[in-house]
């Protein structure tokens, strides 16, 4: 059957609706939207979700087991919006008016496209679509993760957009879904405790000195910080590290910036720096290799050598 032109319009309204309440409406009842639980039983919280969702995007599937709601992909409606003409593509003969019908666009019939009549000018389309979840226990929290994608005229398929092509306006409308869903239950809702900032850095594991108790202390510290730069892949600090002149190749004249360009392009090299920084590292007269003595054909071995009162690596090169 085909749908009802009001259908759509209703749709575009309560759209247009709910993103203008979450641009317009009072920020701090947005944030407080943002950071609230809710205390009651997962019934309620899933029932205000579902509904509140369904209003503006009546075209979804729910999983109440799961407490997961999964709208499907509403188009967006632009009002003369510049972001909804982005291509234009004119088509038959140039006619700045093919394919408008009493003055609006729309598509050609078959019979029209057959007389040769001019076809219609052909738009982006882009589309949203949700996906909301009640988590947790006792007091609930309602996630909510918008997604985004755009048809090209002439593509089979939208395609959805990530990173930096995520379009301005999908915060917004994630914004006037949080509202409406907060405006249903927030009776009930409780302040978030605020999360820990943690950082990421200190989350990955450390090279522990200890290994290398049979060494002083300084060059110890060293290994180990060179070591853990090669497993994050942080060769600006990794530099910080080598001595200018570090032979990184036989035969070649030594350069740290010129090393670690090539490191960088082979990263195979600093995977196998960090492999030899382990507890075979041993003095050898004033120096420091890793591993100690004489090494295989075709294996790494980093030598480390005092500058100053610094110690910095010298040598990192394959036998060969």
């Amino acid at each position: 059957m085909r749908r009802h032109p009001s259908i759509f319009m209703s749709i575009a309204i309560a759209i247009a609706i709910a993103t203008s309440a979450a641009a317009c409406g009072d920020k701090a009842t947005l944030e407080k939207a943002r950071h609230s639980l809710y205390d009651a039983d997962f019934a309620i919280v899933y029932a205000a979700a579902l509904d509140a969702t369904r209003n503006i995007y009546p075209n979804l599937d729910d999983a109440p087991g799961a407490g997961a709601i999964r709208t499907s992909w509403h188009q967006v409606t632009f009002a003369n919006n510049q972001d909804d003409l982005a291509n234009p593509a004119v088509v038959s003969n140039g006619n700045p008016t093919a394919g408008m019908v009493n003055g609006q666009t729309g598509a050609m019939t078959p019979g029209a496209s057959a007389a040769g009549m001019p076809t219609r000018l052909a738009y982006k389309r882009y589309f949203i679509r949700f996906d909301v979840s009640v988590l947790g226990g006792r007091p609930w929290r309602v996630k909510i993760v918008g997604h985004a994608s755009e048809w090209e005229p002439g593509a089979a398929m939208p395609t959805e957009l990530h990173g930096i092509a995520r379009p301005p306006w999908l915060e917004g409308r994630t914004d006037a879904l949080t509202l409406a869903i907060f405006n249903k239950i927030k009776a009930h809702a409780v302040p978030m405790k605020e999360e820990i900032k943690v950082d990421p850095e200190s989350l990955l594991p450390k090279t522990d000195v200890a290994m290398f108790d049979k060494l002083p202390p300084e060059a110890a510290k060293r290994l180990a910080h060179v070591r853990d730069a090669c497993t994050r892949r942080q060769f600006d600090v990794l530099r910080t590290d080598l001595a200018d002149d570090i032979v990184f190749s036989l035969g070649a004249e030594g350069n740290a910036d010129a090393a670690l360009a090539i490191w960088q392009a082979d990263p195979d090299a600093i995977e196998q720096m960090a492999k030899t920084i382990n507890a075979a590292c041993a003095m050898d007269g004033d120096k420091i290799r890793c591993p100690a003595g004489m090494v295989r054909l075709g294996a790494y071995q980093l030598v480390l050598e005092l500058r100053g009162t610094d110690w910095k690596v010298a040598s990192f090169v394959k036998a060969e």
